[in-house]
């Protein structure tokens, strides 16, 4: 898997409701993408070469 930065990055904070935890995308990001309120997001468990865990989000709404 290769990945390209761009150059925008944000800091998200695991929320917890009940037994539903969350993280937030900015803002920005959203508007930015065109994102709507209760739209779904494909999100993967991954890791890169040295081995951390990285979660990769597609924001067009489409699987991977």
């Amino acid at each position: 898997m290769k990945i390209k930065f761009q150059k925008i990055g944000w800091k998200s904070k695991v929320s917890q409701k009940r037994v539903t935890l969350s993280i937030s995308i900015n803002r920005l990001v959203v508007r930015g993408c065109n994102l709507e309120k209760s739209q779904t997001l494909y999100c993967y468990l991954a890791e890169n070469n040295g081995k951390r865990p990285i979660m990769v989000v597609y924001l067009d709404g489409k699987e991977k």
